[in-house]
């Protein structure tokens, strides 16, 4: 203990006795480490850490797989057939997607997120809730009681946080809903759900096609996911059997809980984690290169206490006592800028992270700060020592250490320690540029719609299921789009049922084409055509009004748009999009079809197709445009409670936002409404791009500033080691150019050197970009000749000064002090 407390106190005086050094120092391991705990941080919390619940890994979703391969959600009738028949999962459960619906009743009117779950949904979680109870029975019937869940969040924020039984009930979609149970603070399935009702609330719906529910559930004890995957795709084989082409159903997907949360997320994190590591190595290389540089200006001192009887060992322990004294205050310095930039990041990241409220710097993360610090300390510590150890104490002792430290095994350790974080700079650069590339490119495409000086307005009425409540949201929409449309400015108003990139559950399934002789009366009728697949398609269903393809700017190609012809009692009409003409009627005129589409809202009148328009991309500027099928707002009722309002003019977004706004105060002043605009939406879709985009180019930018760095050192020390070199050179003839050009020329050779090894790496790893850029190749050859260019023009910069102090060296005062 004596001797570790000696050469602590030592080491400190060491150290203190180079303030610009030490600091320098746990500054380059700060800036590392903290990089590397903030991206552990999100990485621990959203891939690594368990789900809150007991037994989180027993927990499973499922899905219908299709015969391509394709994943779907679940049918009523496939849920119930798989339910009764599986043994090997238990309690499996439905569960719709999020819905925003308008909640009156709370402290103050306001937007919520709803879900309907079925019966075993909260015991396949396992949880209780904290206040309150769970659906009773009686209340998971079609004429149950309306009983509603909420969220903790909602509860506090909403409800006052008073305790159960309330005195209010909640109202929304035109029900009053008793409050029975608050849910646990860590409860959140699905991913910000606020208010769960029973899902038996509602009716089923016969049809094999319709693909509705996720369903969720837990493996029963002693089964294990494999055993689970040969049931359920032994159930799946049978139905299809059974049912043939009216079920699409051929096999059933089934993965962990977690993993369906959080896989869409994995390689963006992984990246993300991978560039903190070589920021981390960069910075580990350059504290490398000082530590190096520190022990050859030490060479007589070391010789001394070899001279005096220090054995080997005596050397290791001193410089890893040192190095561990610089990581331990880099690693406490760096946990302190990883809570900061960990903050930071919840700050900047756009709400695509799962997960996201279980972040945090805790004590997991601090043991792996406090791990990785031991690591470099270990590290830096043994390559210092080693090549210390290496030197000659009789030559430093006669005058010699300087010359012998500056070159050999020691300069080469330096000068490779330079070219590897040249080259992992590169790789991050790299990396940077082509997410860059992407994302202007995914810029410069056409949307299909109107961008700029375009208003959304989203309004949510009660549901309309009776025709009575229908007709008056479609009075209270067109009333709407009329006071909107005398605004000064505004060229065009119209309605849709869901909004591109809006994020509103979207409406997708397959419709089928009739005969002039079909008769469809019930979904029995329905069911038995769809049966015929010649005969049936699938798009993406939505209902506009008129103006609306004019105020997004979508244009007609063929026939006609909607008019005032298009009353409720008129024959309804369709308007299809140009990539569904193209696929469903490749070779034919597709005006004029009579299309049955009822499944999707429940009316079974038929469409005859009108019109033909432009194509959309609907859910980003990524993903192709879907088949699109618009029916007329005007004729299909049972989807008037929810809509978006575009509103076109020249005066700009914002200033079409702040005229609609009065407007909706009188129209619906106890309704909530958002107000957005389309190049918000827009930008919200390519916010997780542009959070990976800026977290890689600072990683990449701080890499290559440590790195050039590095360069500047390593030249700045072997041009003060060639002192007498370039005095000799100079009396002997040569020009400052000559010496100016020759210290270059040794930068641009170690900066070559690392391009080229970074290229190798940058193409090595091209593949785990590969499904994170867009439009552009993971090798492109601009991106990484402009990389290079870049990096050597720096390095070149940054090695300009020591090299322009080489070129004016007077050789008769480096001749005469014999330096």
């Amino acid at each position: 203990m004596d001797t570790v407390l000696g050469g602590l106190r030592q080491s400190l005086r060491s150290l203190g006795r180079s303030p610009g050094f030490t600091l320098g120092c746990v500054l380059m391991l700060a800036v590392g480490i903290g990089a590397s705990t903030a991206l552990f941080s999100v990485v621990e919390g959203v891939l690594l850490r368990p789900l809150p619940y007991p037994r989180p890994e027993r927990l499973v979703e499922l899905a219908q797989r299709a015969a391509d391969g394709h994943t779907m959600r679940f049918s009523d009738p496939n849920f119930e057939d798989v339910r009764t028949r599986a043994h090997t999962v238990a309690a499996l459960a439905q569960v719709s997607g999020t819905e925003s619906v308008v909640v009156t009743g709370a402290d103050e009117p306001t937007f919520a997120t709803r879900v309907l779950a079925s019966r075993d949904f909260f015991s396949a979680f396992a949880v209780r809730p904290v206040q309150g109870r769970l659906f009773g029975e009686e209340e998971q019937q079609m004429e149950g009681e309306p009983v509603v869940v909420v969220s903790h969040a909602f509860w506090k924020r909403n409800l006052g946080a008073r305790p159960l039984p309330l005195s209010n009930t909640l109202t929304f979609e035109g029900r009053a809903y008793t409050v029975v149970g608050v849910m646990p603070e860590s409860f959140d399935h699905p991913a910000g759900t606020q208010l769960w009702i029973p899902r038996e609330l509602e009716a089923r719906l016969p049809s094999r096609s319709a693909h509705n529910w996720r369903v969720v559930g837990r493996l029963s004890d002693g089964i294990d996911l494999q055993a689970a995957r040969v049931e359920l795709t032994h159930i799946a084989r049978e139905l299809a059997a059974q049912y043939g082409q009216e079920t699409p159903m051929r096999d059933i997907a089934v993965e962990p809980l977690q993993e369906s949360l959080v896989g869409r997320v994995r390689p963006t994190l992984y990246l993300l984690s991978s560039a903190a590591a070589f920021l981390l190595l960069v910075a580990g290389a350059n504290v490398t290169n000082l530590l190096l540089a520190r022990a050859a200006t030490r060479a007589r001192e070391l010789a001394i206490h070899v001279a005096l009887g220090a054995g080997p060992g005596a050397l290791i322990r001193r410089f890893l006592m040192e190095s561990l004294l610089l990581s331990l205050a880099g690693g406490a310095l760096g946990a302190v800028l990883a809570a900061w930039g960990v903050r930071a990041l919840l700050a900047a990241e756009p709400g695509h992270l799962p997960r996201i409220n279980e972040v945090e710097v805790n004590a997991t993360v601090l043991l792996f700060t406090l791990g990785l610090s031991l690591v470099l300390a270990l590290g830096l510590g043994l390559v210092t020592a080693l090549r210390a150890a290496r030197q000659s104490p009789g030559a430093a002792l006669a005058g010699a250490g300087r010359t012998l430290s500056g070159g050999g095994g020691a300069e080469r350790t330096r000068r490779a320690l330079v070219v590897g974080q040249l080259a992992l700079a590169l790789i991050l650069l790299v990396g940077a540029a082509l997410l860059g590339r992407s994302l202007m490119g995914l810029l410069s495409l056409d949307p299909g719609y109107r961008t700029e000086d375009v208003a959304v307005l989203s309004l949510v009425l009660p549901p309309a299921k009776e025709e009575a409540q229908g007709r008056r949201n479609v009075q209270q929409q067109e009333h709407l789009l009329s006071r909107l449309a005398a605004l000064p400015g505004v060229r065009a108003v119209g309605a849709v049922s869901n909004f591109p990139l809006e994020g509103s559950a979207a409406g997708d399934g397959t419709f089928i084409v009739l005969n002039r002789s079909d008769e469809v009366r019930d979904f029995e009728d329905f069911g038995r055509l769809a049966r015929e697949r010649e005969r049936t398609g699938s798009a993406e269903y939505r209902v506009a009004s008129e103006g609306y393809f004019a105020a997004l700017g979508i244009p007609l190609v063929r026939g006609r748009l909607f008019d005032a012809r298009d009353t409720l009692d008129a024959p309804h009409v369709a308007v299809i999009s140009e990539s569904l003409a193209k696929a469903r009627w490749p070779h034919e005129d597709p005006l004029g079809k009579l299309i049955q589409f009822g499944n999707m809202d429940g009316d079974l009148r038929p469409f005859t197709i009108v019109g033909v328009v432009g194509d959309v991309r609907e859910q980003g500027l990524d993903d192709a445009p879907s088949p699109m099928f618009y029916g007329c707002s005007r004729q299909r009722l049972r989807l008037s409670s929810h809509f978006h309002v575009a509103v076109h003019g020249p005066m700009g977004s914002a200033a079409l936002v702040a005229a609609a706004r009065p407007v909706l105060r009188e129209l619906a002043p106890e309704l909530p409404s958002r107000l957005s605009t389309v190049e918000g939406l827009l930008a919200g879709s390519l916010a997780p791009r542009r959070f990976s985009l800026l977290l890689l180019g600072a990683f990449g930018a701080v890499a290559l500033l440590l790195s050039v760095a590095g360069l500047a050192a390593v030249v700045s020390y072997a041009v003060a080691q060639r002192t007498r070199e370039f005095g000799i050179r100079f009396a002997l003839g040569a020009t400052a150019e000559d010496v100016l050009g020759l210290v270059l020329q040794q930068a641009a050779r170690l900066a070559g050197l690392g391009i080229v090894l970074g290229v190798l790496g940058a193409v090595g790893l091209s593949q785990v970009l590969a499904g994170l850029v867009y439009g552009v190749s993971t090798t492109d050859p601009l991106v990484f000749v402009a990389v290079a260019l870049l990096l050597l023009g720096v390095a070149l910069l940054a090695s300009w000064l020591p090299a322009r102090r080489a070129s004016r060296v007077d050789p008769n005062t480096v001749l005469r002090s014999g330096a």
